[in-house]
């Protein structure tokens, strides 16, 4: 059968709003006088529909939750994606922002060891200055004796007027170095001030701009530790959505298996009903559909399309446009006629009886896009039943026809014996 991924939903009240007509057409073919009352089978029933019912809106209700919990944590994962990649961006950020912090630390304790050097520059050039200063004023002061008491001596002590005057230019020379020594000295020092408070700037500036990088790395930080909350957040929202999805999920698959032991309840009475009647029989079959495209699948084991198992296909697909008729192959009861839960989408199942071979027959047809059937009533060869679509295990618009001996599909064969194609 060519099948296609689908979701597993469909139109149940088909099948749910009318068991009352259902089982009253059932009876009103009855034709032996040992029939169960009428009035007690009409009312078990309509017990059983609105149950029936009570189960499909309970469905519907677990359904949604079953929606809404994906959306949830399709959304949590989603954001849960973005902020790591927020976080990835920021940690790559802190990496870049360490390194240049770092940059900057090294940067000042260079500069600190500049000013520690010029520093005792600037000491030594102190010391040189105040040595130099204490020589010149030795100097001056011996000048200064040579002035008030010395002069005769000196006189006394040349021989001549040249020797006093180079003496006296000697002096002079003297004086005018040390004090053009000092200046220069004087001269130095400030330079070295000067570089001083140049290097104590630039280190000042690097210092303020590594304290805007650890405020920066700081908020970064904090940053990183926000989203980190918000990561495990939108974890514990993701797992709260997968657990409202499992609550879900089994509450459905209660749900399907309540409504399959109640569709059986209305089966049972419904087949006990045509069972009070007279034997059905038929010819033989037509074929359910009067046009199609080609035989997309045959009869016989295959990998399933949408499952991937290697198992039995039990019918034969007509691949057909959607919403072209489906008509019954042969007279009979529709035992079934709504949502199956195993695959086949909107299906029927038609009852009809014992064929000219002495063996009783079924057929189902699957992935309906609509059901014209109704479940418990009698339908003739050539009837319209339903209309080719997809629903159910399907990979697109096709007929799945199946014959069974009997009324279960442990009986299928293959339909190819008993349907004209």
């Amino acid at each position: 059968m060519k099948t296609a991924k689908h979701a597993k939903q469909s139109p149940l009240g088909v099948r749910l709003r009318r068991a009352v007509s259902l089982l009253t057409a059932a009876l009103c073919l009855m034709v032996t006088a040992s029939a169960v009352p009428e009035a007690d089978s009409a009312t078990s029933v309509s017990d059983l529909q609105k149950r029936l019912e009570q189960i499909q809106s309970s469905m519907a209700q677990h359904r949604q939750e079953l929606a809404d919990a994906k959306k949830r944590e399709s959304a949590a994962a989603a954001l849960e994606q973005d902020l790591r990649d927020q976080v990835t961006v920021i940690q790559g950020q802190i990496v870049v922002l360490k390194g240049e912090i770092a940059q900057v630390q090294n940067a000042i304790g260079q500069k600190q060891q500049e000013i520690t050097a010029k520093q005792a520059e600037i000491d030594q050039k102190e010391l040189d200055i105040d040595n130099q200063w204490a020589d010149f004023k030795t100097f001056m002061g011996a000048m200064q004796e040579l002035r008030e008491g010395g002069s005769v001596a000196m006189l006394s002590a040349v021989t001549d007027l040249y020797q006093l005057l180079t003496f006296n230019e000697m002096m002079q020379d003297i004086s005018v170095k040390e004090t053009q020594m000092l200046d220069s000295l004087e001269a130095a020092k400030l330079d070295l001030e000067n570089d001083y408070k140049q290097l104590s700037n630039e280190k000042a500036s690097l210092e303020t701009q590594k304290a805007n990088l650890d405020a920066k790395n700081y908020q970064m930080q904090a940053k990183q530790s926000e989203l980190t909350a918000s990561i495990t957040q939108a974890q514990m929202t993701q797992e709260e959505a997968e657990a409202a999805q499992r609550e879900a999920q089994e509450a459905i698959e209660s749900d399907e298996m309540d409504y399959e032991a109640v569709q059986g309840q209305i089966q049972s009475i419904i087949s006990s009903a045509a069972a009070k009647q007279s034997d059905l029989s038929f010819t033989g079959f037509i074929c359910p559909l009067r046009s199609y495209s080609r035989i997309s699948s045959e009869y016989g084991y295959r990998t399933n399309p949408v499952t991937g198992v290697y198992k039995l296909h039990g019918g034969i697909d007509f691949a057909a446009p959607g919403g072209t008729p489906i008509y019954a192959a042969a007279s009979g009861y529709v035992s079934v006629a709504g949502w199956s839960t195993g695959g086949y989408g909107n299906y029927v199942v038609i009852y009809h009886g014992t064929m000219s071979d002495g063996k009783a027959y079924s057929t189902l047809y699957g992935h309906m896009s609509r059901i014209a059937a109704r479940q418990g009533t009698y339908v003739n060869q050539g009837d319209i039943i339903g209309y080719v679509g997809s629903t159910g295990n399907s990979t697109g618009n096709h007929l799945h026809l199946e014959v069974w001996q009997g009324k279960t599909n442990a009986g299928r064969v293959n339909p190819r014996s008993y349907v004209p194609i």
